[in-house]
């Protein structure tokens, strides 16, 4: 023991030196953690803030989209009615009501014209020939309806690609 009381007494102010770097050394590194911990605790703290207003945003679309959708489908029920009942004009875009004042630039579906009495003038037959026949009128209403879901869903598909954008 008394040979390191001898190397301590000689090499006293390497030995501080020493333990001076090594506390330097030591506080450097504790202030270098302390930095990084604050670094990555403020970039986790940014990463959640983006994931729940992502989150939020995609919420909020899905809720716009099945509110475009509802209201395009009770839209859509209403033309159909609307159809079945008759009371519709054709536009060049959407279907309208056929209003008692005529706005001009929409015209009236004019009357079928008179036809040979009997229902093989009101037939077609099937395209797959398998001896079915539809009316003419079917084959209307049929029509009606296809554009009619044609016209809903373009108008379903701009609203959400708008919402989108």
């Amino acid at each position: 023991m008394s040979w390191i009381r001898a190397f301590l007494e000689l090499n006293k102010s390497l030995f501080l030196k020493g333990l001076l770097l090594l506390m330097a050394f030591l506080l450097g590194l504790q202030m270098g953690q302390s930095r990084l911990q604050r670094q990555w605790d403020a970039e986790k703290q940014s990463m959640q803030i983006a994931q729940a207003k992502q989150e939020q945003h995609a919420t909020y679309v899905a809720q716009v989209q099945n509110q475009i959708s509802k209201e395009v489908s009770d839209d859509y029920r209403k033309k159909s009615n609307l159809l079945a009942s008759r009371g519709v004009v054709l536009g060049p875009e959407r279907v309208r009501y056929k209003s008692e004042t005529s706005s001009g630039s929409l015209s009236a579906v004019p009357a079928a014209p008179q036809r040979v009495k009997g229902q093989t003038s009101d037939m077609v037959s099937a395209a797959s020939n398998d001896g079915v026949e539809v009316s003419c009128s079917q084959l209307i209403k049929d029509s009606e309806q296809t554009t009619l879901i044609l016209f809903e869903i373009q108008r379903w598909n701009e609203r959400i690609t708008s919402l989108e954008q």
